[in-house]
């Protein structure tokens, strides 16, 4: 019994510790505030005003027409057709600064899509170019053996013509093999340089998107809204 008594308290405070440190996991839960703002439209330039649309979401393109005399309500109207007041500081000419955020990441996605079909592409070219190498090295050393021949036949054959046009006809292989390289070699330089173009394009979009985060971030965080005495 005595056994079963410490068998059962020490089960009894494992429990314990168990559940203490899963309360101290659940209350240092990291969460983040949103910062979608719903702006509502009212039937006149206050906030006494009956209200026409709940919210427009931020990021929403709308139409403007007028302002109000003090220049804190602005008349707009929405794709949907509804048309009233809104407060002017809520309106801003530029999209906001998380859908030119998005739109970088997106164009940077696609860059590095390019990049790698480029290097897919160097690859294949330098890969050819090295076959082509092999290739005017092999006919290079049939050309000294044919040659050799040649001289050799000349002395003791009248078939001299014949293998006079098989040498003629391999120095035009070799020079044609020759002209491919040289295609390639350039196709290759020309990648080169723009595969190195995107590169410093990619920089550059990094640079312009740090600046836009840094510039625009604070932006993004809830403002802590005045008390107008409007919804």
């Amino acid at each position: 019994m005595p056994l079963l008594l410490h068998c059962l308290r020490f089960t009894a405070i494992t429990l314990v510790l168990q559940l203490c440190v899963a309360q101290t996991s659940i209350a240092q839960d990291t969460r983040y505030v949103g910062d979608k703002l719903f702006v509502p439209i009212r039937s006149g330039a206050g906030g006494d005003y009956r209200i026409l649309h709940k919210g427009v979401p931020s990021g929403t393109a709308i139409t403007t027409f007028q302002r109000s005399p003090d220049d804190s309500w602005t008349e707009v109207e929405t794709v949907g057709g509804t048309r009233g007041w809104m407060r002017s500081e809520f309106i801003q000419i530029d999209p906001p600064a998380a859908m030119r955020v998005a739109a970088l990441e997106k164009q940077l996605t696609v860059l590095d899509a390019d990049r790698e079909k480029m290097r897919a592409s160097l690859s294949t070219t330098a890969s050819t170019a090295y076959e082509a190498g092999q290739t005017i090295d092999a006919l290079q050393r049939e050309l000294a053996t044919t040659t050799e021949a040649l001289t050799d036949i000349k002395r003791v054959s009248s078939a001299a013509i014949t293998l006079d046009e098989q040498n003629r006809t391999l120095l035009q292989e070799l020079e044609s093999l020759r002209a491919d390289k040289e295609l390639l070699r350039l196709e290759n330089l020309r990648l080169q340089d723009r595969l190195t173009n995107i590169q410093i394009i990619d920089g550059a979009l990094a640079v312009l998107l740090g600046i836009i985060i840094a510039v625009f971030g604070p932006s993004l965080l809830p403002k802590k809204r005045r008390s107008t005495g409007w919804s």
